[in-house]
């Protein structure tokens, strides 16, 4: 099978993925839509990754048959929407970090807003989008090869590093917070109280496994496709280059169709949330459903 073979069937594959995806990530914000218990600022970042993976979605199909008189912006704009999901991410770890470093949830409400953090979502995709066609249209292409095969790639391999520390300081603080607040609750407070706690933790639990496995999900196919990049750009006379990029293209779109599996079988409240859209079913008493302000 010669490179051409390959490509072609790598475009194919990446079509039909991206395809799902965007079905799929369609569904997401329809679910986060129309439920009123998911519309919260806890939700944000995910909200907005889900807006990426849709983007990356939309934009490879765009890319991969958009034909060669524009595919240079049309491949910054589509580039771009990879910088969106490690920076939201990144983002997602440090709100979580600021969540549960706040003994009184009210300090953190007043320091993270729905307008901020709305303001930081939109300003992930301003810089990311304005950099991409920048480097496109600057005429110094030496730097934008330097960028893309080495600056951008150890970038988000450090900011995967930056998350991943996050999420492991975020889980170590929630168990001593609350072992510590359960040992010294009051003998006379009441197990209803208790089982409060409880309560909160296995939310807060499960929703910070929830962004650990988008992390994962997220290293395992986009990471081939920035060592890709550091390849090609150190050894640019590499046979099949482009078809390892067509294919790493592929893998990349995997995780934008199973991160919406992760939502389903993870976050409090959206499985419940979709019966109630597609299926009109009624929805799961408030307890079974995170606060807005609580952990």
């Amino acid at each position: 099978m010669n490179a051409s073979d390959i490509i072609t069937g790598a475009r194919y594959a990446l079509t039909g993925c991206a395809a799902v995806a965007t079905v799929e990530n369609l569904l997401v914000l329809v679910v986060f839509a129309c439920t009123s218990r998911l519309r919260m600022k806890y939700y944000g970042f995910l909200i907005n990754l889900t807006l990426a993976d849709l983007f990356y979605a939309v934009m490879a199909n765009a890319f991969t048959w958009g034909g060669p008189d524009y595919s240079d912006i049309l491949f910054s704009i589509f580039i771009s929407g990879y910088f969106v999901g490690i920076w939201t991410i990144l983002a997602e770890g440090i709100n979580r970090y600021l969540l549960v470093s706040f003994v009184d949830t009210a300090r953190y409400d007043v320091l993270v807003t729905r307008n901020r953090l709305v303001a930081v979502c939109v300003l992930i995709w301003v810089v990311s989008v304005a950099v991409h066609i920048l480097l496109a249209v600057l005429p110094d292409s030496d730097f934008e090869s330097l960028f893309d095969g080495v600056i951008k790639p150890l970038t988000v391999f450090v900011f995967w590093l930056i998350t991943a520390g996050l999420y492991i300081v975020v889980f170590r603080k929630i168990k001593a917070y609350y072992t510590t607040r359960l040992a010294s609750s009051p003998p006379l407070q009441t197990s209803c109280r208790k089982d409060q706690v409880r309560t909160r933790v296995r939310q807060t639990r499960r929703l910070l496994v929830t962004f650990t496995l988008i992390l994962i999900t997220s290293f395992i196919c986009w990471m081939p496709f920035s060592v890709m990049q550091v390849v090609s750009y150190l050894h640019r006379d590499l046979e099949y280059q482009n078809a390892v990029f067509w294919i790493t293209g592929t893998v990349y779109c995997l995780a934008p169709i199973i991160n919406p599996w992760i939502y389903w079988m993870l976050v409090p409240g959206f499985r419940e949330g979709a019966r109630q859209v597609f299926c009109n079913r009624e929805s799961l008493p408030v307890d079974e459903t995170v606060s807005e302000t609580g952990l």
